[in-house]
């Protein structure tokens, strides 16, 4: 998980050094979040690569460092709604394959098994149990990350939990 209290502390600092630290340490999460979204590594790249831009245009505008977080995710997020508007062809939601990263991580049967039953998960849940759980966003952050209210947050995390146990039931 991302130290957001570091990153902040790079984004007090104000120079370049510290904003090129914070931009390698984002790029990869962004990388994630956008693959989850587009379905497409190098479209995600694409989509990352102009959020990162739009993130150092607009960090001036940022006022408060602690809603650094949720703001690149959002940006991030509207890249990508960018893409698949001028992509129709990956409007198509099916499901996604299991991102690199957390491929990478995966150490014990268990988790393998998790990380299968969050593929059955529909789109948007997946999105939410990757920001939660492994991105570490609170249900706050996650609504303004994806503009939702933080009811329909808790709703639909409540259902993708509910999913993963029957999941998790039917395999044991």
């Amino acid at each position: 998980m991302i130290n957001k209290v570091y990153i902040e502390y790079l984004l007090l600092k104000e120079d370049k050094a510290s904003l090129h630290q914070v931009l390698t340490l984002i790029q990869p999460r962004l990388l994630t979040f956008a693959t989850s979204i587009l379905k497409d590594e190098s479209l995600a790249q694409d989509a990352v690569q102009d959020a990162l831009m739009a993130i150092v245009k607009g960090l001036g505008k940022l006022k408060d460092h602690k809603k650094f977080h949720a703001w690149i995710y959002q940006i991030t997020r509207n890249k990508c709604l960018d893409m698949i508007r001028k992509n129709q062809k990956y409007r198509n939601d099916s499901s996604i394959e299991a991102n690199d990263e957390l491929v990478a991580s995966v150490k014990s049967e268990d988790q393998l098994d998790m990380m299968r039953a969050i593929k059955q998960l529909p789109h948007k849940q997946r999105n939410i149990i990757q920001l939660f759980y492994y991105d570490g966003f609170s249900i706050l952050e996650i609504a303004e990350i994806l503009q939702k209210p933080a009811g329909t947050i808790k709703s639909l995390l409540f259902d993708a939990r509910n999913q993963l146990k029957q999941l998790f039931g039917e395999k044991l």
